[in-house]
């Protein structure tokens, strides 16, 4: 699992609209206390209870102390996605993976605080994600990223599945309008956390895939007939698509 460190800065009630600083905990009083957090201040991620303005700002939704993440996470763009053979693939990406720190700034109220288990979940590398496919190029699809780890998301990410995430095999021979159709509900991982709430998805693996999806001609909701195909038990037509192993879906 991903190592954390949740760090309390100095403690201050902000209200919605309240500009963000993240003042130390550790700071004497009537000292500027930014020090610890200024050389990467601009870089800390907005979590649950703040956003950035238009201007940029870091500012809070929600009334709420402040507090900061440290996240070290995969960072899996060294791996080679061209490797077709599973279990070197696996190998050389113990070999390769490095772990990536990240910061994330988050406005808790105190039933957070209090009890960990109601903190809005963030995605994170290797998460399972439900996502809404919204549209599809040559060379990728898009996505609105709905659920992770079980629960709907408060926060609204984006996500994208390259050519080459699609599925392990014939990576050259994918055609994304045969994969998947906006409209149509995936079951992705997260490889890498992009810019902002972006995120870089897989759905290279038997149990991901598309889960629901409508079909063209009527709009019912299709069943799957194989990892390629699914029929509309209407009107028997048939589409392609990266089917997830519905035998496998358990957390949707």
């Amino acid at each position: 699992q991903d190592e954390k460190t949740t760090i309390r800065v100095k403690m201050v009630l902000v209200f919605p609209g309240d500009r963000i600083r993240l003042l130390s905990s550790s700071s004497p009083e009537g000292k500027d206390g930014e020090e610890d957090f200024e050389e990467d201040f601009e870089e800390i991620e907005c979590g649950s209870g703040a956003y950035r303005d238009e201007n940029g700002i870091k500012r809070a939704s929600k009334i709420g102390e402040i507090y900061v993440k440290d996240v070290f996470e995969d960072d899996v763009l060294a791996v080679d996605e061209e490797d077709e053979d599973e279990e070197n693939d696996e190998e050389e990406k113990k070999k390769k993976t490095k772990k990536k720190r990240k910061r994330v700034v988050e406005v808790l109220n105190r039933e957070e605080i209090e009890d960990e288990n109601v903190r809005v979940r963030l995605p994170e590398v290797n998460d399972v994600v439900f996502a809404k496919c919204t549209k599809i190029r040559e060379k990728m699809a898009q996505f609105d990223v709905l659920v992770c780890d079980g629960k709907p998301l408060k926060t609204e990410f984006s996500g994208i599945v390259r050519q080459q995430d699609v599925r392990k095999t014939e990576i050259d021979k994918v055609i994304m309008e045969e994969s998947f159709v906006p409209g149509d509900v995936v079951r992705c991982k997260v490889l890498t956390m992009g810019e902002g709430r972006s995120l870089v998805l897989a759905t290279n693996e038997n149990p991901l895939g598309v889960v629901r999806a409508k079909c063209k001609r009527c709009k019912t909701t299709m069943v799957a007939m194989n990892w390629q195909e699914m029929m509309c038990p209407k009107t028997e037509h048939r589409e392609m698509r990266k089917v997830a192993k519905i035998d496998e879906i358990k957390d949707m």
